[in-house]
């Protein structure tokens, strides 16, 4: 029996998460009317809050219940994360076993059923949502909404509870110190600092501080003076630099002198002078001037194998001016050679032209016909052939066999005399084509002739044409020149949207030659705007400008007259409740009744995810809930509501047990 009681309360559990308009206990029997004591208050808590996420606390704070749905509305910037029962209310489902928990993040609803009373203070569950932004949330993000709230009285009746919500959120957000600052700008010897504390919940700078500015922390700095050159003593700030003090200490003159002296050398000036031992400022000065090198010249010519050298030293100071080394240039090499032949020996030799020694010296042996080849040569009908070695080394014939020539093997051919080319009669040698005997036929020249004459047009040459009959090719002709174009003036004159032209046009061949200058549309003339027809506040008027030169007109609208909507009436007249999935339409009637031809009405729901509105008041139910439908004239000045309820059918509510009551068993 008590598994039976948890199935039918698992399946009231189904039901009242997915239509919470219909009470948990609608299925139990009766319901009594409840008296002014039978009530619950439920009170919704802020837990803690952070800059990305905030959780509430639903508490059940006054009274006692079997059931309940409860639905925490919120903004599009929260979206719920996790909804975590309590420890004590995980204890009593614990204990009862025969209650019914069930929650959805998505819909942000927790349904509750049991046979044991629940009694407050009880503590039911938290919900944590995630924050699109980081402000702190506020009373108004926040909406409790609690129904299906039942339980029974001494004779076992089911009573109706009424419920209290009461949101505990602050209506303005009051921020909470993070406990750590943080520094904006440090405090120095030219500035005070700021220094900041942050909000833990939202982020934003909730406590600002300001420190003083530091003293300067100095160091002396002394700078020696001399001889042309003040000196002092300054205390400066190590911080910002600044020079807090100063001490001048004078100059010293050049008090201590001493003469200096340099001889010139070879390539240096020498000098006298006066030369301060302090600054080292030359005081006074006298040069001597350099006398230059005394050079004299050691040197060595080169030969072909070893270098040679070209120095110039100085006598006076023995410093080395140049100091060339003159590169062997090396031997300058002549070839004298003779090539081995087959039979005689050759030699080479390389000899120096410049020292005459001589550097190769070599003998060529005879190659005695080492690189042969066989030839080969047909007989021809006149000449014999030969089959041979030859040595390609020294070209001599080394053997050979002689093929004797076989004769000439004739045939006749015959070719006949045109107008331009002469014909033959030949006997010629079918093996080597040599022409043994050649008679000539002479050409016999045009003797059958036509004449065509072709006429000149004016841009193409005509002819005079004699063509021979027998061969086809022109004999003579004779050139008509063109006579050229005879051109006159056409004029189209131009419209009001058409351009007009002048061009010229041949009067032979009626060609064009382009069109020479452009007259341009004139446009039209438009006249006084004429009223046809007059607007109403049924449709719009019309009114008509003519053209005063062609006669074409063009039309403009007239708005028509607009009545200001004063009143929106939708029907039905009353909040009406309609089944998921289904459709219908509600009117907009305006009035006065002249407003309905110009309004224009736009549509909206208070929940488009339970209950969408199309542009022309359709209404589609879409999930089990309530939606407050608008419809307002396009600038918002005057509006009508109607409050629909979406319900699920008996079929749908089958379907949905079916579906989902099976969890609650586990």
């Amino acid at each position: 029996m008590k598994r039976i009681t948890s199935k039918i309360i698992a399946v009231m559990l189904v039901v009242c998460m997915i239509f919470p308009i219909v009470p948990i206990w609608a299925f139990a029997g009766s319901v009594s009317t409840a008296s002014a004591a039978d009530t619950v208050t439920f009170k919704l808590e802020k837990v803690s809050e952070t800059v990305s996420s905030v959780t509430v606390k639903l508490v059940l704070s006054v009274g006692k219940t079997l059931c309940f749905d409860a639905v925490i509305g919120t903004g599009d910037s929260l979206t719920c994360s996790a909804i975590d029962y309590s420890s004590e209310l995980k204890a009593f489902v614990a204990e009862n076993t025969d209650s019914a928990l069930a929650s959805n993040n998505e819909t942000k609803r927790l349904s509750f059923a049991t046979s044991v009373e629940l009694s407050a203070p009880f503590e039911i569950a938290e919900f944590t949502y995630l924050k699109e932004d980081k402000r702190g949330v506020v009373l108004s993000d926040f909406t409790l909404s609690i129904d299906s709230c039942y339980y029974k009285n001494g004779e076992g009746q089911d009573i109706q509870l009424g419920t209290t919500v009461i949101n505990t959120i602050p209506a303005t957000h009051t921020h909470v110190e993070s406990g750590v600052w943080v520094e904006i700008e440090s405090a120095t010897c030219q500035h005070g600092g700021q220094r900041v504390m942050y909000c833990a919940e939202c982020n934003e700078i909730c406590t600002v501080e300001y420190t003083t500015q530091t003293d300067h922390t100095t160091k002396t700095v002394r700078v020696e003076p001399t001889c042309e050159k003040d000196g002092y003593i300054s205390e400066v700030c190590t911080s910002c630099g600044q020079e807090i003090s100063r001490t001048v200490l004078p100059k010293t003159g050049h008090k201590n002198t001493v003469a200096q002296h340099k001889d010139a050398t070879c390539t240096e000036d020498g000098y006298d002078r006066v030369v301060c031992n302090d600054c080292n400022k030359i005081i006074s000065e006298t040069v001597i001037k350099s006398p230059g090198h005394k050079t004299v010249v050691d040197e060595k010519p080169a030969t072909c194998t070893e270098d040679g050298y070209y120095i110039e030293k100085c006598t006076v100071c023995n410093e080395v001016i140049i100091n060339d080394v003159l590169k062997a240039p090396g031997h300058k090499i002549v070839v004298d050679e003779k090539p081995a032949t087959c039979t005689e020996n050759g030699y080479y030799k390389e000899t120096c032209s410049v020292c005459k020694e001589v550097l190769v010296d070599k003998i060529l042996p005879a190659t005695n016909h080492a690189n042969t080849e066989v030839q080969h040569k047909d007989a021809t009908c006149t000449e014999d052939g030969y089959d041979r070695i030859f040595c390609k080394d020294c070209n001599q014939i080394i053997s050979e066999t002689v093929l004797k020539a076989q004769g000439h093997k004739t045939v006749a051919e015959e070719k006949d005399a045109t107008c331009t080319e002469d014909g033959y009669s030949r006997e010629v040698c079918s093996v080597c084509k040599e022409i043994l005997k050649n008679e000539i036929k002479p050409a016999t020249g045009h003797q059958h002739k036509k004449t065509d004459t072709l006429a000149a047009t004016c841009t193409e040459d005509g002819y005079i044409r004699e063509t021979c009959l027998d061969c086809g090719n022109v004999v003579k002709e004779t050139i008509l020149k063109a006579n050229g174009h005879k051109f006159v003036n056409d004029i189209k004159k131009a419209t009001c949207t058409e351009d007009g032209y002048v061009r010229q046009q041949c009067t032979v061949c009626k060609t064009y030659s382009g069109i020479s200058r452009v007259l341009k549309a004139t446009g039209h003339a438009w006249g006084k705007w004429r009223v046809v027809k007059e607007p109403t506040y049924r449709s719009v008027g019309l009114r008509r400008s003519t053209c005063t030169n062609c006669g074409e007109h063009m039309d403009e609208e007239i708005p028509m007259i607009i009545v200001p909507v004063k009143k929106i009436v939708i029907s039905p007249e009353e909040d009406f409740k309609i089944y998921c999935k289904k459709s219908d339409r509600l009117q907009a009637n305006v009035y006065p009744e002249e407003a309905a031809y110009s309004a224009e009405i736009v549509w909206t729901s208070s929940n488009p995810n339970v209950l969408d509105v199309s542009e022309d008041g359709t209404i589609t139910a879409k999930l089990r809930g309530t939606a407050t439908v608008t419809a307002s004239t396009a600038d918002g000045s005057v509006t009508a509501t109607r409050k629909v309820t979406v319900e699920y059918t008996f079929l749908q509510w089958i379907i949905i047990y079916i579906l989902f009551g099976w969890i609650w068993y586990l």
